[in-house]
């Protein structure tokens, strides 16, 4: 099999050779210039002595060239361990010595003291798309290497990258893909959603990470991915006006922050036809505010890293008719995905939960890891009998829909009662003046955990604390109710924007002996 990263990009360009590829600002690439492009870098790295299976890293950015890396590293056989570039040089040092990468790539001379501050724990040799100090210049290199793509065919098993989790729950951990398993979740995307040539996708989110689910869905379809180098909610509107963006994935934060920007209601959003949230879970209010702003043009789904495909899947009809109907399916992430993925919800002991039953969601997909890199510890414990336990709670209603709890180990026992985090969030979101919000569990002598909430306001709105502590009141058992709430000038993130629940919760846990405290 030939790695997907080099397979589709070169299929496209075959058929359409002409068709743009990558927008970035004025540049541009077709797709003939891409594949040209990447083969001569696959070359150069061959010709430098990188072998099948050799790990290589790139210092992310979303550029141009980013993509055709990506797309190099594959046609020479090499499995990519994308270093996102938000994360700190710690991070990276250990994910390239933890990898055993053999060349650490900076896509500009601007980033080669980054990629040479990730070797310093290990061997790897530092290149750069540019001629800098410390590091060979891979794009002088690749001048006069053919343009034919190089003949490298492996088992559909082997390694096609590994990707490194944002740490919302500790220490980063290698998460391994297959060449199988990443061509199974590229054809997922790219025909779930409808890609065809004419779609035009905004790459504004890391292309290392959720982000990348856009750019592999273009090379598959051959689309046009116009690519931004962060997300800004100003560029984000400015651009799908201009480049007629017709697909976008966003985040849930970002979803908000697009919304409530003062230049959204004026904006040109006309061409969308498909706007993807994910990656966290998704509070009702934000949901109605972007159908009503945005139309039937919504999607969702639940996916990990650990399963990148598309487990779960709702459509625009559905939302449409979860508006119209109330209740809480307007926060479901959908139901099983109708083609090769099977999501079901387990008991404790592993049996299936009964209908509304909370218990963690496990996946059986084509897409799924086929282990944990240099972790035997977490594939005995999250993979079983073809399964993945996602380590996400959740139930499914007797129609089939999954819904999101939170984290197991985000769970809150107070005074004998389970309160999930997301339930408590999801109420508090719903208040006006909340822009973003984070549950978490402290210690409390009577109840042995109590329940306690940080926010931040919406711009132009204003709140206290005793205000949306009523608020919970008349939502919520009176278990589930905050004992405090903290208004934050903002949240702590993962470099994805992932709210981090372990940050604000750690301050109040740091004279205990454990993470777990019972009443005294």
């Amino acid at each position: 099999m030939i790695h997907p990263y080099s397979h589709y990009p070169a299929r496209t360009a075959r058929r359409w050779p002409d068709r743009v590829a990558l927008v970035e600002g004025t540049r541009r690439r077709t797709y003939r210039e891409l594949d040209e492009r990447a083969s001569r870098l696959a070359r150069a790295l061959i010709r430098q002595g990188l072998l099948p299976g050799d790990r290589v890293s790139v210092v992310q950015e979303n550029r141009i060239e980013y993509v055709e890396m990506v797309i190099a590293i594959a046609r020479a056989g090499g499995a990519i361990v994308p270093l996102l570039g938000a994360l700190t040089e710690r991070e990276h040092a250990f994910m390239v010595q933890n990898a055993d990468v053999r060349f650490v790539v900076a896509l500009g001379v601007e980033t080669i003291v980054r990629a040479r501050a990730a070797t310093k724990e290990s061997n790897a040799v530092v290149m750069a798309l540019g001629a800098g100090e410390g590091a060979l210049d891979l794009a002088a290199l690749a001048v006069g290497e053919s343009c034919e793509a190089p003949n490298i065919d492996r088992h559909p098993d082997s390694l096609a990258q590994i990707l490194y989790t944002s740490g919302t729950t500790g220490h980063p951990k290698g998460i391994t893909h297959s060449y199988a398993s990443v061509s199974a979740a590229m054809g997922a995307w790219a025909t779930t959603f409808g890609v065809g040539p004419e779609d035009r996708i905004l790459g504004q989110l890391a292309l290392s990470h959720f982000g990348g689910r856009g750019m592999d869905a273009c090379w598959v379809a051959g689309a046009t991915l116009v690519i931004q180098p962060s997300a800004d909610p100003k560029a984000m509107l400015e651009a799908i006006a201009e480049q007629k963006i017709t697909m976008i994935l966003v985040i849930p934060t970002l979803l908000r922050m697009l919304l409530d920007h003062p230049d959204a209601d004026a904006a040109d959003l006309s061409s969308l036809r498909a706007v993807v949230y994910a990656a966290a879970p998704t509070a009702p209010a934000l949901v109605r505010a972007s159908l009503e702003r945005l139309g039937p043009v919504l999607y969702t789904g639940f996916g990990q890293t650990e399963a990148y495909g598309l487990n779960t899947f709702m459509g625009p009809s559905e939302h449409v008719a979860a508006l119209e109907a109330g209740g809480d399916r307007l926060v479901s992430v959908g139901r099983e995905c109708a083609a090769f993925a099977q999501v079901r919800i387990c008991a404790e002991d592993g049996s299936e939960a009964a209908v509304d039953e909370i218990g963690e969601i496990c996946v059986c997909a084509p897409w799924t890891t086929p282990g944990f890199w240099k972790n035997s510890e977490l594939d005995h414990a999250r993979l079983r009998d073809g399964w993945l336990r996602t380590g996400d709670l959740g139930r499914k209603d007797a129609e089939g829909y999954v819904y999101l709890a939170d984290r197991k180990e985000d769970k809150i026992i107070t005074g004998g009662f389970n309160v999930y985090p997301a339930e408590v969030e999801g109420t508090l979101a719903e208040h006006p003046a909340v822009a973003e919000c984070a549950v978490f569990a402290v210690p409390d002598k009577k109840w042995g955990e109590a329940v306690r909430a940080a926010v931040t306001l919406r711009s132009g709105h204003a709140a206290d604390s005793e205000e949306l502590i009523a608020f919970c009141k008349a939502h919520l058992a009176r278990f589930k109710v905050p004992k405090a709430i903290d208004i934050l000038d903002e949240l702590p993130k993962s470099p994805v924007g992932k709210i981090l629940r372990r940050v604000l919760r750690e301050p109040f846990w740091k004279d205990q002996k454990s993470g777990v405290h019972g009443a005294e």
